[in-house]
C-alpha cells in the first residue's frame, strides 16, 4: 500500500447489503490515534503496543463510497 496507495475495501452483511470505499491510502503516524486503535481488545491482542513496528495506521483520502444491496433500488453514492 505504500507503493502503491490506491486501494479499495468491500464489507458485506449478512443479507448481501454492501459498502464499497476507495480512495488513496494515507499513512499516519499519529502516537495518540494508535493509543486510540490499541482500545479494541482484537487490536491490542494482535499489536500490543502503539510503538510496535509493524502497527500502521491510515485513511482514506480523496474517498468515495458506494452502498448497495439486492433489492433493486439503486446505489447510494457519496465522495467522502
Amino acid at each position: 500500500m505504500q507503493a502503491n496507495p490506491n486501494v479499495e475495501l468491500s464489507v458485506s452483511s449478512p443479507t448481501f447489503a454492501w459498502i464499497r470505499l476507495n480512495g488513496k491510502a494515507v499513512f499516519e503516524n499519529n502516537m495518540a490515534v494508535k493509543e486510540m486503535c490499541l482500545q479494541n481488545p482484537i487490536i491490542k491482542s494482535q499489536y500490543q503496543t502503539a510503538g510496535n513496528p509493524i502497527f500502521e495506521v491510515f485513511y482514506l483520502a480523496d474517498a468515495h463510497a458506494v452502498i448497495a444491496d439486492f433489492s433493486g433500488n439503486p446505489p447510494q453514492e457519496s465522495d467522502l
